[in-house]
């Protein structure tokens, strides 16, 4: 399931990067609307291969003693989606908070990743 997880989150930031140039190059157009609800489907997985992810090792988190902080990446993945959204939201429209909140999401998006490499299901723990 960690394998669907990681799919997703590189699909989605794909997916983020495609519907943000097409909403700020020709405005609400089909083909930002189309990319846009595709990563909105992503999510959807995201989400869920998280949620399953997280259930499926809870012994190994409790363990280890790393509950807290996976319960912040929890958060912080939730935070993420939530701030692609509203920042796509914000790009159709053409706001002006759009750009502060395509900064706000990339870096929770960072500290998100940071967090799932660190933490003992990461990649790097495994290599140790």
């Amino acid at each position: 399931m960690i394998h669907l997880h990681l799919t997703t989150i590189v699909l989605a930031v794909i997916l983020y990067v495609i519907a943000l140039v097409f909403y700020q190059k020709s405005g609400p157009g089909n083909a930002g609307k189309m990319s846009h609800m595709i990563l909105r489907a992503d999510y959807i997985f995201l989400i869920f291969s998280g949620l399953i992810v997280y259930i499926q090792n809870m012994e190994g988190i409790g363990a280890s003693g790393g509950h807290m902080m996976y319960g912040l990446k929890v958060l912080f993945g939730l935070g993420t989606v939530a701030l692609m959204e509203m920042s796509l939201i914000k790009a159709q429209k053409k706001t002006s908070c759009a750009n502060t909140l395509k900064i706000i999401a990339i870096i929770v998006l960072v500290i998100t990743v940071a967090l799932g490499i660190y933490l003992p299901l990461g990649p790097l723990s495994s290599m140790f």
